[in-house]
C-alpha cells in the first residue's frame, strides 16, 4: 500500500528540468552504468554546453574504488544529458527509457518512507510541478494508493520495515497505530486551523507536550493522541530565533554542497500554500523516524516555517532540507528539543 497527502496524489512530471540543472552531484549505480553509457553513445552528448565534460560519468579525484561513478556536468552545473531544446530534457530517458536512470532521478522528488503499514511518500517542492500542487484549496487528507503512486511503484528512501516505531520521547516508543493517528491529525490540523500559524504552533506544542507525558497503562496512546488534538490549548512558544534554526539546516549541509546563493528574498507565499508545505513535512517525516521524538519532529517544522518566513520561497526551503542538508545531522541538532523543560 502507498499513502500520500491529496494534494501531491495527481503529481506526474512535467520536464521542468530543475533537477537535471541543479548542479548537485547525482551517483550512478553499477548496474545502471552500461544503459546509461550506451545512451551516451546513441546521442553521443552532443547537445551539452560549450566546455562541457568530455564523458557521460566522472569519478571524484582520490576517491576509494567502491566510489560510484557521477553523472558529469557542464560548467553551469547542468547534467551533460540535458537538452533545454526539446519536449523532453533527459538525454538518457529519451535514448533507453525510465529503467536506464539512475536512482536518484528515478525517485525524485518522492521523499519516500517505508516501514510495516507500505510507502508514504511526500514530495521535494524544490520540483516547480510539485511546488505547483500546493496552491490548492480543496480539503487536505490522506490518500492511499493514489493513480500516481501505484502499491507496485519503485519507493526508495527511509526503510524503515525492519525497525521498531518512532520514539515518542526518548526511551519510549510509539506504535504503528499510534503514528498513523499522530500523522492524520496533525495534518488535519496544521490546514485547516483558522487561527495564524503561530497560533497554530503553539497548540501543536500543547499537544506534543501533552502526548509524550503518557505513560504505559494509562490506556492506549491512540485515545491519548485523540484527546489531545480534541484539545483546544496553546503553549508558550519556545520556538528559537528564526536566525538559530536557519543556522541549524545551514550547518547540516556538507562542505562540498554548499553553494553560495544571493540572499533569500522571496515573499512569505500565501497561507493556504504555506499550510500545506508544513503538511507535506509533518507526513511521512524522516526526523519524526531519525530523531529522538515528537519534539524533534516539531522543530523540523518549525525550520521549515522559518525558512519560509525568511524569505527562502518554498523550492528554496526543500533544496536545503529535502536535497543538501545531511538527515541525520539535522535530526540530532532538531533533537536538542527533547531535552528543554
Amino acid at each position: 500500500m502507498t499513502r500520500c497527502l491529496s494534494f501531491h496524489a495527481t503529481y506526474r512530471c512535467r520536464d521542468s528540468g530543475a533537477c537535471c540543472t541543479a548542479g548537485w552531484p547525482i551517483p550512478v549505480e553499477a548496474d545502471r552504468v552500461h544503459g546509461l553509457m550506451a545512451a551516451a553513445s546513441r546521442i553521443g552528448i552532443r547537445h551539452t554546453t560549450e566546455g562541457a565534460a568530455a564523458e557521460a560519468l566522472v569519478v571524484p579525484t582520490g576517491a576509494p574504488p567502491e566510489t560510484p561513478a557521477l553523472l558529469a556536468t557542464t560548467q553551469t552545473g547542468a547534467c551533460v544529458f540535458y537538452d533545454a531544446t526539446t519536449g523532453h530534457h533527459c538525454g538518457v530517458h529519451r535514448a533507453a527509457g525510465h529503467a536506464a536512470l539512475p536512482l536518484a532521478c528515478r525517485q525524485f522528488p518522492r521523499v519516500v518512507v517505508v516501514d510495516p503499514r507500505g510507502a508514504s511518500l511526500t514530495l521535494s517542492h524544490f520540483c516547480p510541478t510539485a511546488a505547483a500542487l500546493l496552491d490548492s484549496r480543496d480539503p487536505v487528507r490522506i490518500v492511499d494508493d493514489a493513480p500516481a503512486f501505484p502499491s507496485d511503484g519503485e519507493y526508495v528512501g527511509l526503510d524503515a520495515r525492519a525497525s521498531l516505531p518512532p520514539l515518542l520521547r526518548p526511551n519510549l516508543l510509539m506504535d504503528w497505530d499510534a503514528v498513523s493517528v499522530w500523522e492524520g491529525r496533525s495534518v488535519a490540523l496544521i490546514t485547516t486551523d483558522a487561527a495564524s500559524t503561530a497560533d497554530t504552533f503553539a497548540r501543536l506544542g500543547a499537544i506534543v507536550d501533552d502526548v509524550r507525558n503518557w505513560r504505559p497503562g494509562e490506556g492506549a496512546l491512540t485515545t491519548r493522541i485523540e484527546a489531545a488534538f480534541a484539545t483546544d490549548r496553546r503553549r508558550d512558544s519556545h520556538t528559537p530565533p528564526a536566525a538559530e534554526l536557519i543556522a541549524d539546516v545551514l550547518d547540516a549541509v556538507p562542505s562540498d554542497l554548499r553553494m553560495s546563493d544571493a540572499a533569500p528574498r522571496e515573499p512569505r507565499p500565501a497561507e493556504h500554500i504555506t499550510r500545506r508545505f508544513l503538511a507535506a513535512h509533518a507526513f511521512a517525516s524522516w526526523p519524526l523516524h531519525m530523531g529522538s521524538g515528537l519534539r524533534t519532529w516539531l522543530r523540523s517544522l518549525e525550520a521549515a516555517d522559518a525558512l519560509l518566513n525568511s524569505g527562502y520561497g518554498v523550492r528554496g526551503a526543500d533544496r536545503l532540507l529535502r536535497h543538501l542538508a545531511d538527515p541525520a545531522a539535522l535530526a540530532r541538532r532538531w533533537a536538542r528539543a527533547e531535552r528543554e523543560s
